[in-house]
């Protein structure tokens, strides 16, 4: 969901308190789904608001040792209390009724299902030393490239659209896997290695909790990678309504970009404004709440001082200046074509992930990149004919060059299950994984081309955009009289 319980409670609890215009976000229409759900947090926080006056009062008169105004405050304080929590809970539970089944809650029952008709498959499990001995190897070729086949500015355009871009795509799935990997001294090490070939903080993202939020949250407002990255591909900020239907009238003089170029375009701004952009949204939500991301702060930092160290040591081994200067560029460009600079083959894999794959919506631009089940899917718990994650059926090598990353619906399914192991589970399990039976992507350059062509809205990340919409009609159609609660009275909330 948009908003839960432990966030309600901070912005009553936290010390100090949330700003008021964090409280006031708590209650926004985008969150939730029910509008009785975003009346009952409202309600909450005014209560909270309340309960901190009251806190403060018990204090005073504490010190005071004013025996009756005590007991009167304690017990208006208890009462105080009991209403934030009580209707904090039931706002969140109603949130929760109209948004099930939820995306992680699909891959769950997935995942009890292919567990109880092949319990062999829990024999993957076991941990794995391919990830951390495949991040020495791309360490090494990284470095290697940079200082004995980049000579010159083109050679190292030519060669970072195809080994760089390659190798830091890999040193990025290296992360992730390594993210998923109980041995966090072994993993948190060589992962570093890897992420310090590349200009993107693979290494602070991934081992400071937001792919955990991913995995928990995937196809919801609280999705940490959908705010991190995929939103800027589901459409091109030209259009005047968003992913929750809020107007957005400055954005109608950019329609030109809504074009083949324009998203080529779009996908080169994108891919080299992600590191600033990453660094911008840390260090302010590190001011606004430096007990919640010191981690991945300091994680960043010593990621950053790594990067800076591999590229003056780079630099300094370097024939001349020139030579220094591509082995730079090498590594700079491999990370941004990795992500899609040029609209690089390479933003296909992150395309095809959670794309939204469906029979209900034939005419969209994007359905042709996507295959479907050719015997049906009796074997796939049901999400009202939706599969919000996906994975690719094409060429065997690219599956291995990318280390299994592109097999997302196992990975998602059984996040557990090194990436080595990964091929085995469609042997294990053909009825929930093979093409026969699940929706998947065959072609890159196809879902490319389509995602390059489609005008508006580009893909649905996890199916969220027809989620959200269901939940709403559900909200809608049991509770439309709280669509618009009134103001609350003095020190509460007033709702957007």
């Amino acid at each position: 969901m948009g908003v839960d319980l432990e966030e309600l409670r901070h912005a009553v609890y936290g010390d100090p308190p949330a700003p008021a215009a964090e409280v006031l976000e708590l209650t926004r229409r985008q969150h939730w789904c029910a509008p009785e759900a975003r009346y009952l947090a409202g309600r909450a926080l005014a209560a909270g608001a309340l309960l901190r006056v009251l806190d403060g009062d018990v204090a005073e008169l504490d010190k005071e040792n004013d025996d009756p105004a005590l007991r009167a405050a304690t017990t208006k304080r208890d009462a105080a209390l009991s209403a934030f929590e009580a209707t904090a809970a039931k706002a969140v539970t109603v949130e929760n009724e109209v948004r099930r089944p939820s995306v992680a809650e699909w891959h769950a029952r997935r995942r009890k299902a292919i567990l109880e008709k092949h319990p062999e498959v829990a024999e993957l499990f076991a941990p794995s030393w391919a990830s951390a001995i495949s991040c020495l190897g791309l360490f090494a070729l990284q470095v290697f490239v940079a200082l004995y086949l980049v000579r010159s500015t083109w050679t190292a355009i030519v060669y970072a659209a195809t080994v760089g871009a390659t190798a830091a795509f890999g040193a990025q799935a290296l992360n992730h896997e390594l993210s998923h990997d109980r041995r966090k001294l072994v993993a948190a090490p060589c992962a570093l290695l890897a992420s310090v070939t590349t200009t993107f903080p693979w290494f602070s993202y991934y081992f400071a909790g937001g792919h955990e939020r991913h995995h928990l949250h995937v196809g919801t407002p609280r999705d940490a990678d959908a705010d991190a990255l995929f939103w800027l591909w589901e459409r091109q900020p030209v259009h005047e309504a968003d992913l929750y239907s809020l107007k957005n009238k400055k954005a109608t003089k950019f329609l030109w970009l809504d074009s083949v170029l324009g998203g080529v375009l779009w996908a080169s701004a994108v891919a080299a404004a992600l590191p600033i952009a990453y660094a911008y949204a840390l260090l302010r939500c590190l001011v606004r709440d430096w007990v919640a991301n010191w981690r991945e702060t300091v994680f960043w930092l010593s990621e950053s001082v790594a990067s800076y160290v591999l590229f003056r040591t780079l630099m300094y081994y370097a024939v001349d200046a020139t030579h220094a200067r591509a082995a730079v560029l090498y590594l700079a460009l491999s990370s941004a074509f990795s992500v899609g600079f040029l609209c690089h083959p390479c933003i296909g894999f992150w395309l095809m992930q959670h794309a939204c794959a469906t029979d209900l919506d034939i005419h969209s631009q994007m359905a042709p990149a996507y295959a479907r089940p050719r015997k049906g899917r009796a074997n796939t718990p049901s999400l009202g004919r939706l599969q919000p994650t996906l994975s690719y059926c094409g060429s065997t090598l690219w599956h291995w060059l990318t280390f299994q990353e592109l097999r997302h619906l196992e990975h998602h399914d059984f996040p557990w299950v090194p990436w080595v192991r990964l091929p085995l589970l469609e042997q294990m399990a053909p009825e929930f994984y093979s093409p026969y039976h699940v929706y998947h992507v065959p072609s890159i350059a196809r879902l490319c081309g389509a995602w390059l062509g489609a005008m508006e809205e580009k893909f649905d990340f996890a199916c969220r955009k027809r989620l959200v919409g269901r939940a709403r009609a559900r909200a809608a159609a049991s509770a439309a009289r709280y669509d618009a609660p009134p103001t609350a009275g003095k020190g509460a909330v007033r709702y957007m």
